[in-house]
C-alpha cells in the first residue's frame, strides 16, 4: 500500500521520482554503513576492554600469585575484596582445575562448579578468554564481560601442586567487569556515529537536490514552458542556452527544431494560401468530400451559394451544410457523390441538385453537380475523397438575362439610329410642310396631318419603351408608376396579344407606385404577361390588377390558361426548366429571371393555378407610401421625392 503511494506520488514529477531514486539506495546504504560502523566500533571497543582486562587480569594473577606462593591466604582474599570492590567490577573468583570456586568477592559462589565452555576451553588451551555474558547474581541478571585467565603451574608451586608435565594449570582466575558502562559507551558511539550519518545524509541530500534542481530540473521547466508554448501556436519561442553539457545541447536542439517547424509551418501556410486563393478565384462553388460525409476544403464561391462562413463550412457534414439535413441523404432517392464514387468505385458523375441557404433566408438554389473522385494524404494515409464543382444555375440564368438585354440594347441602339431619328426628322418636315402647303383656313386634310403626326409619336413611344426595357437590370432605383411601366410594355405586347386572340384588361388603382429599377419592372412585366400568353394557345383573356393592401402595392397578372399541375409548381422557377401549352420551343428562363428580379427588389410573388381555369401570378412590393409606424408620427411626416417619378 505504502509502495502504491509513492509510486503514485512519484508517477506526476521528474524530481519526485529523483528524490524516490536516490534518497532511498542513499538512506539504505547509509543504515548499512551505520550497522557495519556500530558492530564495528563495538567489536573493537569490546577488544579494547577485553585486553585491558587481560593486563588487569594479569597484574592481579601476579599479585595472587605472590599471595599464594607466601601461604598468605587473609592476604590473598584482602587482595581479592579489594579488587572486587571497584565500581566497574562485580566478582572475583579463583577456581582450582575441577571448576569449583574456591575463593570469591561473592561469599554465595565459593564451593560452587563454574564449569562451562569459557573456562573449559581457558583450562585447556592455557589461553585466556573474555566474552560478554548475562550472569545471575543477587540483584537479579545482569551483563558482564567475563575475564578468565588460567593461573599456570611454576616450579615455585611444586611443593603445592604436582610437576607442570602432570599438573600444567594450578586453576582459573575469573573477573567479572560490569559491561552497562561499556554498553553505555557503545551506544553513545553509535548514536553519535548514526548523528553524523544522518547529518552527512541531509548535507549530501541538499547539496544533490540544488545541483539537480541548477542542472537538470531547471532547464526541464524550461523547455516545458517553451514546448507548451510551441504547442499554443508560438513559433518563434526559443530557450536561452548557456554552458556546453547535455542540458545545453537539448536546449540548442530545441531551438533548431523550434525553427524548423516555424520555416515548415511558413511553407504550408503560404501554399495553402496559395491554394485556397487559386481554388477562390474559381467562379464555381468547389469543395471536397471525405469518406465520412464531412467537408475537407471549400471556396469562396461555395460558401457563398449556401449563405455559410468557411468557419461553419469545413469539418461540417456535406449535407447539413447543403440540404439542411442531419442525417445524409437517401442515396435510392437522391444522386450521392460519395457514395457513387467511394463506396461504389465510380470515376465521376454529373446531376442537378437543389442546395439551400443557411437560416433564416433558407431559399433553395438549383445547382448542376460535377463531381469526381480524388486521394488526399491525412496523417501519412491516403483518403479517398470526393471534389464537387457545384454551378449555379440561377447565376446562369441571371447572366443568360444579361446577355439577353445586351443584345436587346444592341437592337434598341440600331432602332434608336434607324427609327428614331427618321421618325423625328418625318415629323419636323411634315409640320414644315403643313406650314407652306395648308391654307390659313384647315380643311379636311389637316386631320390627316394629325393623324399623321400621332401615328410618329406611337413609334417614337414604342422606341423609347424598347430602350426603357433594355436599360442595365438593378440600376437607377427610382419612384416608378405602375400605370406608365404597364402602359408602356403593353404597348410592345399588343402585336402578340393580336396575334394570339388575347384581350389584355388592365386595372390600376389611381397613384401606385413602388422604389423599383425601371428596367427591372419591365422585364419583370413582359415575363409574367409572355407566361400568360403561352398559356392560351387557343386565346383567352388576361387581367392586369393592381392595388393597395395595407404596407404594401400588389400586381396581378391572370389569365384564363391551361393552368400549371401542383407537382410543377415547386419547379416553374428553376432556370431552364419549361413546359410551354402553345407547344412552342423556350429557355425556360422567364420565371427564373423573374424570381431574380424579385430578390433584388426585395420582393416576392405568390402563384395560385388550376388545370384548366387559369393562372395568377400575384407580385408584392414595399409601399413606399405607407405609414411609418416609426418616422410617421404628427411633427414628424414621411418625405418621399415625388418629382423622381
Amino acid at each position: 500500500m505504502i509502495v502504491t503511494r509513492l509510486a503514485n506520488w512519484a508517477e506526476t514529477r521528474i524530481q519526485r521520482k529523483l528524490v524516490l531514486a536516490l534518497g532511498i539506495p542513499l538512506v539504505l546504504v547509509s543504515a548499512l554503513f551505520l550497522v557495519l560502523v556500530s558492530a564495528i566500533y563495538r567489536h573493537q571497543l569490546i577488544s579494547v576492554h577485553a585486553r585491558a582486562a587481560s593486563q588487569i587480569n594479569e597484574l592481579m594473577q601476579g599479585t595472587l600469585e605472590n599471595a599464594m606462593l607466601k601461604r598468605d591466604i587473609p592476604g590473598l582474599i584482602a587482595i581479592l575484596e579489594g579488587v572486587g570492590g571497584q565500581d566497574d567490577i562485580a566478582r572475583v573468583m579463583i577456581l582450582n582445575p575441577e571448576f569449583e570456586v574456591r575463593f570469591s568477592t561473592d561469599p554465595d559462589r565459593v564451593g560452587t562448579v563454574l564449569d562451562n565452555a569459557d573456562t573449559a576451553r581457558a583450562l585447556t588451551e592455557r589461553t585466556p578468554r573474555t566474552r560478554y555474558l548475562a550472569e545471575t547474581g543477587h540483584g537479579g541478571t545482569e551483563t558482564v564481560l567475563r575475564s578468565v585467565n588460567p593461573v599456570l603451574n611454576r616450579d615455585e608451586c611444586r611443593a603445592c601442586h604436582d610437576e607442570k608435565e602432570t599438573h600444567p594449570v594450578n586453576g582459573l582466575l575469573v573477573v567479572d567487569y560490569r559491561a552497562d558502562r561499556i554498553r553505555g559507551e557503545a551506544l553513545g558511539g553509535a548514536f553519535g556515529l548514526a548523528v553524523l550519518g544522518l547529518l552527512a545524509i541531509t548535507l549530501a541530500s541538499s547539496a544533490m537536490w540544488v545541483a539537480l534542481r541548477r542542472m537538470v530540473l531547471r532547464p526541464l521547466a524550461q523547455l516545458t514552458r517553451a514546448n507548451d508554448a510551441l504547442g499554443r501556436g508560438k513559433m518563434r519561442t526559443r530557450i536561452a542556452v548557456r554552458g556546453r553539457d547535455e542540458m545545453a545541447g537539448l536546449g540548442r536542439a530545441f531551438n533548431q527544431m523550434s525553427q524548423e517547424i516555424s520555416h515548415h509551418l511558413d511553407t504550408i501556410s503560404r501554399s495553402e494560401a496559395d491554394l485556397q486563393a487559386l481554388i477562390d478565384a474559381v467562379p464555381d462553388g468547389l469543395r471536397v468530400i471525405g469518406p465520412d460525409f464531412r467537408i475537407r476544403h471549400a471556396n469562396r464561391a461555395f460558401c457563398e451559394q449556401v449563405g455559410q462562413s468557411p468557419e461553419q463550412v469545413l469539418g461540417a457534414p456535406c449535407h447539413a451544410v447543403s440540404h439542411g439535413r442531419d442525417t445524409p441523404c437517401p442515396h435510392t432517392l437522391v444522386t450521392c457523390p460519395v457514395v457513387e464514387l467511394i463506396e461504389k468505385g465510380g470515376r465521376a458523375v454529373t446531376f442537378r441538385d437543389r442546395h439551400f441557404t443557411a437560416a433564416p433566408d433558407g431559399k433553395a438554389h438549383v445547382v448542376e453537380v460535377s463531381s469526381a473522385r480524388i486521394t488526399l494524404r491525412e496523417d501519412g494515409a491516403e483518403l479517398p475523397c470526393v471534389l464537387e464543382a457545384i454551378r449555379d444555375l440561377d447565376v446562369q440564368a441571371r447572366i443568360s438575362q444579361e446577355e439577353r438585354l445586351s443584345e436587346i440594347g444592341l437592337l434598341a441602339a440600331g432602332v434608336a439610329h434607324e427609327i428614331y431619328n427618321p421618325l423625328s426628322s418625318v415629323g419636323f418636315l411634315l409640320s414644315e410642310i403643313e406650314r407652306r402647303a395648308m391654307p390659313v383656313e384647315a380643311g379636311p386634310e389637316a386631320e390627316h396631318f394629325d393623324a399623321i403626326r400621332a401615328e410618329i409619336a406611337k413609334c417614337i413611344e414604342i422606341t423609347d419603351n424598347l430602350l426603357l426595357l433594355s436599360a442595365p437590370p438593378g440600376e437607377g432605383r427610382t419612384l416608378v408608376e405602375f400605370e406608365r411601366v404597364v402602359h408602356g410594355v403593353l404597348s410592345l405586347l399588343n402585336y402578340q396579344a393580336g396575334q394570339g386572340a388575347i384581350a389584355v384588361r388592365v386595372a390600376l388603382e389611381p397613384g401606385l407606385r413602388v422604389i423599383a429599377s425601371d428596367s427591372d419592372l419591365r422585364m419583370l412585366l413582359t415575363n409574367l404577361l409572355l407566361n400568360a400568353f403561352h398559356a392560351m394557345p387557343g386565346g383567352g383573356q388576361v387581367l392586369v390588377r393592381g392595388w393597395r393592401a395595407g404596407h404594401e402595392v400588389h400586381l396581378a397578372i391572370a389569365d384564363t390558361g391551361v393552368g400549371i399541375a401542383p407537382a410543377d409548381l415547386e419547379r416553374i422557377f428553376m432556370p431552364f426548366w419549361s413546359r410551354r401549352a402553345d407547344s412552342s420551343s423556350g429557355r425556360g428562363l422567364g420565371l427564373s429571371i423573374v424570381r431574380a428580379i424579385l430578390e433584388r427588389q426585395k420582393a416576392r410573388i405568390v402563384v395560385d393555378s388550376r388545370l384548366g381555369a387559369g393562372s395568377t401570378f400575384t407580385v408584392s412590393f414595399p409601399d413606399p407610401d405607407a405609414p411609418d409606424p416609426v418616422q410617421d408620427t404628427p411633427g414628424n411626416p414621411k418625405h418621399l421625392p415625388h418629382d423622381a417619378s
